[in-house]
């Protein structure tokens, strides 16, 4: 995974699809929260979508990822999503879409699975938030970029492989309850791995399963077939016309007179 990039400080990358697409998902599902809290009076999203150990183990396995679309507050979302921007953007480029959007997801699926495995000793609470997904780029930045510089606070630069290490730490040591340190530390594994065992991942979905695709694949399988066909058959009719020739009419069995007239009528009045 050779990277053509060196020195380089700015602000934050031109926005990638991938990246948009999450940053708008994220945003509406942001405000619906807010909408339906107000509306009813209670977090209604939170209950069927954020991260309950207790509910995953009664099966609930959708909140292993689902977590990681809500979020708390304003400044939540605000920092998970700017990081996104700053941090995937780089990356979907490097890797293609669809390789992006599976390593943010199962960094993502990381986290969670690290949160509802420690909660049978060390339980968090409800869990949400994009950040497992988001520290597990961050990760997979300053492992293929150890040496780029990016601007810490908008301000400070500082090479990305510091930088992976001062918000570790800051993420490590930040008080209350309301900290998900099991996703981050679940998120930033999950990074880790996609970027060391990176081969393997690409390979392990490299399907990328499309309906018009297979429809397409189907078609020209049938179209060789067909090829095929029309091959065998010109060279039976070959040989029927030849023993034509040398014995007669009379000689074709009335097998070999049904194909001669079904193989004539179905692949040759077509030609010239």
């Amino acid at each position: 995974m050779a990277s053509n990039y060196g020195y380089q400080t700015r602000f934050g990358p031109e926005i990638t699809p991938i990246v948009r697409n999450l940053i708008i998902i994220n945003s509406v599902i942001f405000l619906l929260q807010l909408l339906l809290t107000f509306l009813f009076n209670q977090p209604i999203l939170e209950g069927i979508f954020a991260l309950n150990p207790a509910k995953v183990s009664d099966f609930w396995i959708w909140q292993l990822v689902t977590y990681s679309f809500l979020h708390a507050d304003f400044f939540h979302i605000l920092f998970n999503m700017l990081s996104l921007w700053m941090f995937g953007s780089d990356l979907e480029n490097n890797w293609g879409s669809d390789i992006f959007l599976n390593a943010y997801l199962f960094a993502a699926t990381m986290g969670g699975v690290l949160t509802y495995l420690v909660s049978f000793w060390w339980s968090q609470g409800i869990v949400l938030g994009a950040s497992g997904g988001v520290i597990g780029l961050l990760v997979a930045f300053g492992l293929i970029w150890p040496n780029r510089e990016t601007l810490f606070m908008g301000i400070f630069p500082v090479k990305a492989k510091f930088l992976v290490i001062i918000i570790m730490l800051m993420l490590a040591f930040s008080g209350g309850g309301r900290i998900a340190h099991l996703a981050h530390i679940g998120g930033a594994i999950g990074g880790f791995l996609f970027v060391r065992y990176f081969d393997f991942f690409r390979n392990l979905w490299n399907w990328n399963f499309s309906i018009s695709r297979t429809i397409q694949r189907r078609k020209m399988r049938k179209y060789q077939e067909e090829m095929d066909m029309r091959v065998n058959a010109k060279i039976r009719v070959d040989e029927l016309l030849d023993k034509i020739s040398k014995e007669g009419m009379n000689s074709l069995t009335r097998k070999e007179k049904k194909f001669l007239n079904e193989a004539s009528s179905k692949y040759f009045n077509d030609q010239n």
